[in-house]
């Protein structure tokens, strides 16, 4: 009589089988969810980056309507309206964003999905002038920054 417990025979390949296809399932799934997150991580970085040169555009081209209006202001000029026309993409990596300009903290706020991974804040400066709050969405496209010289004031729209 035999004992089941040293009888190797007809098992080692069904067990060395399953083993190795485990293995296999387990390495794949690994490297798959590691490169699915290198992938994430790239495509915030690149949002980041887009959203720092968008909104240091922003940030200069407010800076500037408000040097333009101080300027006219301090050597007794009258200043007509002011604009610029921004043109901005629709969608950066392949999603839409929105445009935050928080006039309390002086910061224009540019985040896609509310997500605080691709959240960048561009500081701004005024001496001269108010720049309103507001939040602008990206699928518009294109934008208006205007100067108004009634209540010298700045407002996106």
């Amino acid at each position: 009589m035999r004992k089941l417990t040293e009888d190797e025979s007809a098992v080692s390949i069904s067990i060395g089988f399953i083993l190795t296809f485990s293995i296999t399932v387990l390495i794949l799934v690994t490297i798959l969810t590691s490169f699915y997150s290198m992938m994430d991580q790239a495509e915030q970085r690149v949002m980041r980056d887009e959203f720092e040169i968008h909104g240091s555009d922003l940030a200069v081209k407010i800076t500037t309507i408000d040097t333009i209006a101080g300027a006219a202001m301090d050597s007794g000029a009258t200043v007509g309206e002011i604009s610029y026309e921004v043109s901005l993409p629709e969608k950066i990596a392949g999603k839409h964003y929105a445009i935050e300009i928080d006039n309390t903290t002086k910061e224009i706020i540019i985040s896609s999905e509310e997500r605080d991974e691709t959240r960048v804040k561009i500081p701004f400066s005024t001496d001269d002038t108010t720049v309103l709050s507001t939040t602008l969405y990206s699928p518009k496209g294109e934008f208006l920054i205007t100067y108004d010289p009634d209540t010298n004031t700045i407002e996106m729209s």
